[in-house]
């Protein structure tokens, strides 16, 4: 996956096997990784388990049998510092090759600092573990369409927590927000056993893949299901989400995203001027669906909250659909 970054020295240990190379550890400055694909022609098809969750372990795990070789990625140096293994709580971000096709068993376990994971087209096994205890992971960014064949559902399975994933399509953006969900273990008391019973809408947006492929309107479709609909937040945001990035939105889908932000509107300007969120502002106040009482209120909550920008859109977008009525004078 390309990506314009200024890169920080970094130095990679690995394995070459069958002449494949295997990533098991990483040193270096920052709090980002960006994995090369390709290391004295050899390309990077693995990372290791432990790798990037306890490197020490990672090491003695493949050294036993396999000479480890190192390879300087050059970059910018910290002066006066030391490169220090990348791992755990000192990750954050990590950008991977688009030929690499195994994520081992607990590569990033409790990496509790990571947020990001970037990706480009292809479908990585993803193993058991892989980004477990990951708390703060939540963007994962893919160079590839969603109907693309990608390892999305692979990492969206990893994982129960809400996941915004953004795909590029030939430069455009395209984001999805996937819910959380929980698993609870209830007792069957009579049988003795425990069953695994889960909630939340999380799981079932999980399924909306084709093997590997997103559904984009299997996604929309799963907007009417209860469980979505008892979230007010969360509905909100996807719905904002897919009005904003409307790729292959169909009129239907459009439609009953437009009618949950018009029943829960006091709510919608509440999420939106709470956060400054002046793109999903920008957005509501210009999708003619506002009253003017939404409006008068909008802008004294935009006041109120000291956010002088959102009161701004608002007060524009209002003097737009409704505009001062001229006085009439008697002669």
């Amino acid at each position: 996956m390309e990506k314009e970054t200024t890169n920080l020295e970094l130095h990679i240990q690995y394995i070459l096997k069958e002449d494949e190379i295997t990533i098991i550890s990483c040193k270096g400055y920052g709090t980002e990784v960006f994995l090369p694909g390709w290391i004295n022609g050899y390309p990077v098809r693995r990372i290791g388990a432990y790798a990037f969750s306890d490197p020490v372990r990672s090491l003695s795990k493949y050294s036993d049998n396999t000479e480890v070789l190192q390879e300087v990625i050059p970059g910018i140096k910290v002066p006066g510092g030391k490169p220090g293994f990348l791992y755990g709580q000192r990750l954050q971000e990590i950008s991977l090759p688009k030929d690499l096709r195994v994520i081992d068993e607990y590569a990033f376990y409790n990496c509790k600092e990571l947020t990001t994971v970037n990706l480009a087209v292809s479908r990585i096994q993803i193993e058991n573990g892989a980004f477990m205890n990951c708390d703060k992971l939540y963007y994962i960014n893919i160079d590839a369409a969603p109907e693309d064949l990608t390892s999305a559902r692979n990492i969206l399975i990893e994982l129960i927590s809400e996941l915004c994933i953004t795909f590029s399509p030939e430069g455009e953006k395209v984001v999805f927000l996937f819910p959380e969900y929980y698993e609870y273990s209830v007792e069957n008391t009579p049988a003795r056993i425990l069953q695994e019973e889960l909630y939340g809408a999380g799981y079932r947006y999980r399924l909306c893949f084709n093997q590997g492929r997103m559904d984009v309107m299997g996604y929309d479709t799963l907007f009417q299901t209860a469980e979505i609909q008892r979230i007010p937040e969360t509905a909100l945001r996807i719905a904002f989400l897919r009005l904003l990035y409307p790729y292959k939105l169909e009129e239907a889908a459009k439609k009953q995203y437009l009618d949950l932000i018009i029943r829960q509107m006091e709510q919608a300007l509440k999420l939106m001027i709470s956060q400054n969120n002046i793109i999903g502002l920008n957005l509501l106040t210009n999708l003619g669906i506002m009253t003017e009482k939404n409006f008068v209120d909008a802008q004294e909550m935009a006041v109120r909250t000291g956010h002088k920008e959102c009161a701004g859109i608002v007060l524009k977008a209002r003097l737009h659909y409704f505009p001062p009525k001229e006085k009439e004078y008697d002669l």
